[in-house]
């Protein structure tokens, strides 16, 4: 997104969190970086507090605290003063940014790419035992208190889909007129399927070129895509294994560490992090999203319609996209995911249809230049 707006002319200077400060220049961005709050540092080591965060561990540690910290808005202070407008993205770090922006009278955008108080809420209701489930109410309460405050105090709030902005209005009363709808955006000049490439990428991870390759997208470091990661191993791949032998599963993302379980099976391959999606994507038959939990447009569901693969997902993972099932994608329980896999694998026929299908409608909806010149237009109404 902000590559796309420098691309355009705009002056662009983005701040965010790292390991340590780094001052650079990425595609016409001014980046600076300012290292996470000790406090934060502190608090993912704590067994009470990562208990609370589940899964996640210390990313999302990281994220929640990073909020509380005054340090990282005077690191940023001289640009926010002579600045036409300011974007804050997530909530976690909208706190002091928000007050020190709206002290100079500068208007604010606070884009809130996943509704968090709504995803706390879908946390509390099905994930964990009863024990934790005070710590959980915990989170929900301090998720909302700090949504509820940046929505509230945000010029204009930008949100992902339809369903986000109605969860805003419901959870907090925030207007309608004040919630821009601003889905992610793709790049599908760049972001397509290179099958000669995939076929190297077999050889190189010693897949056979006739085996059946399904692959997850998804960060590990938070809840919903651990659990997703989760059932694949103790569910689907042992399921579609069972019928289908000459299968493989690609679970690409980045993690702190895996579970020792999860990689005894040779089938299952973990990638962490990588800096090209490219070959595992041009590599896979089937891509699939096994969400139990989310809010907001899925990156992984637009980016697998961009390589124009055949993609299978639950509701929670599709919310927001806006295809229909069995034209764009297979929507379906996570119960019927070994069936579904099992259906395309025998059927390239349908994969085709289904791949074109998704990648005709991202063209048509999610293209980078059609959302960056959205955003434009709806930066420019803001700042005047």
């Amino acid at each position: 997104m902000l590559t796309g707006l420098a691309k355009e002319g705009v002056a662009v200077y983005f701040y965010t969190y790292g390991q340590k400060i780094r001052e650079f220049q990425y595609a016409g961005v001014n980046v600076h970086i300012y290292p996470f709050p000790r406090l934060a540092k502190l608090l993912f080591q704590n067994r009470l507090f990562k208990r609370l965060m589940g899964h996640a561990k210390n990313y999302e540690a990281y994220l929640c605290l990073s909020s509380l910290s005054p340090n990282f808005v005077s690191f940023a202070s001289k640009e926010i003063a002579k600045s036409d407008l300011v974007l804050v993205e997530h909530i976690w770090c909208s706190f002091f940014p928000l007050l020190y922006a709206r002290l100079f009278r500068k208007p604010v955008v606070v884009i809130d790419r996943n509704v968090e108080t709504l995803l706390s809420r879908r946390f509390l209701k099905t994930h964990g035992p009863k024990s934790t489930k005070f710590l959980l109410f915990l989170r929900l309460m301090y998720t909302s208190l700090l949504e509820r405050f940046s929505c509230s105090l945000a010029t204009r709030v930008y949100v992902r889909s339809k369903n986000d902005k109605l969860a805003l209005n419901a959870y907090f009363g925030v207007p309608l007129h004040k919630v821009e709808i601003l889905p992610p955006s793709v790049d599908t000049s760049r972001m397509k399927n290179n099958p000669r490439l995939g076929m190297s990428f077999r050889k190189k991870l010693q897949i056979p070129s006739q085996a059946l390759v399904i692959c997850f997208l998804g960060d590990l470091r938070t809840v919903p895509n651990y659990l997703s990661a989760k059932y694949i191993v103790e569910h689907i791949a042992r399921d579609v294994l069972a019928e289908h032998r000459e299968t493989f599963f690609l679970i690409v993302g980045r993690y702190i560490e895996i579970p020792p379980s999860f990689v005894e099976n040779s089938r299952v391959i973990f990638t962490n992090e990588v800096s090209n999606l490219t070959p595992f994507l041009s590599s896979a038959n089937i891509c699939i999203a096994p969400m139990t939990l989310g809010s907001g447009v899925k990156n992984k569901i637009l980016t697998y319609f961009s390589f124009g693969k055949p993609v299978i997902s639950t509701p929670i993972g599709m919310e927001g996209v806006g295809v229909k099932n069995g034209k764009e994608a297979i929507i379906c329980s996570l119960e019927e995911f070994a069936k579904e896999i099992l259906r395309l694998a025998l059927d390239p026929e349908l994969r085709s249809t289904l791949g074109r299908s998704g990648r005709r409608f991202v063209e048509e909806n999610y293209e980078k230049s059609l959302i960056t010149k959205r955003l434009i237009a709806t930066l420019s109404e803001v700042a005047c």
